[in-house]
């Protein structure tokens, strides 16, 4: 199993010293970027051997996928082109703030909506060879596909070969969702896992986390695993993470 960090092109080398397999970028900060910088963070990734297969914060939340997505369709030339660049093979659709449902707009609409936008966005991402997972969020970030099944059901409605479905044990643990679900529906391609106290990078054995794993180990998930949670001393606790989760992994 190999295990990444999610953090921005300035911990790329204390990605790399915690001894993590690669790390997971915010293509939205990198796309961002003048393209001097972006240079320089490519140049630093070949010096340090940090690979980037995964990216995360797929939208700026001043795009407003539900109501009226101006620049969206210029924004994933930019996203993707730059995703592309840094060897990228997925991306991360969370963004709870650019995908939530507007307070007038009831949630049946919401959700084809959401359809018709997750399939441009799978358009858009397979002409560079990409694929989007769909993030399910918990409630207090957003209020559009907050379960591992919603996900699984905008992936299907969506039906589109460059749109898949990520498993966040933070949100499911945080929502209180049956871990058993990521066992029935069966589709997981990518994964995310922080601790739910605090939303830390792991440092202890968790029930929870355990729990996950037997269930992702039950589908032969065969994927990456993410951290994204906080961390003071990336350095230290990383090597402990990746110690712990390799351990956990292997007695699930």
């Amino acid at each position: 199993m190999k295990i990444g960090f999610c953090a921005g092109p300035d911990r790329i080398r204390a990605v790399r010293d915690a001894g993590f397999d690669y790390m997971e970028m915010p293509v939205k900060t990198v796309t961002e970027m003048e393209d001097g910088a972006f240079e320089d963070c490519l140049a630093l990734l070949r010096d340090t051997g940090m690979t980037v297969p995964r990216c995360n914060v797929l939208f700026p939340g001043s795009i407003k996928l539900l109501e009226d997505p101006d620049g969206m369709d210029a924004w994933l030339d930019r996203v993707f082109a730059r995703a592309e660049r840094l060897g990228s093979s997925m991306v991360v659709f969370g963004s709870g703030g650019s995908r939530k449902r507007p307070e007038n707009m009831d949630y049946r609409e919401a959700f084809l909506r959401l359809v018709e936008v997750t399939r441009k966005i799978g358009d858009a991402a397979g002409k560079h060879g990409i694929t989007i997972v769909v993030e399910p969020l918990n409630r207090q970030e957003t209020n559009m596909i907050n379960s591992l099944a919603e996900g699984a059901c905008l992936v299907a409605a969506a039906g589109h070969p460059h749109v898949e479905l990520l498993a966040d044990y933070y949100h499911i643990a945080r929502d209180g969702e049956p871990v058993e679900d990521v066992v029935r529906l069966c589709g997981v391609r990518h994964v995310h896992l922080a601790a739910l106290e605090g939303r830390r990078i792991p440092l202890e054995p968790e029930e929870g986390i355990r729990n996950f794993f037997t269930a992702l180990k039950k589908t032969d998930y065969q994927g990456m695993v993410s951290i994204e949670g906080r961390c003071e001393d990336l350095r230290k606790e990383g090597l402990v993470s990746i110690a712990l989760l390799r351990e956990m992994w292997e007695k699930a």
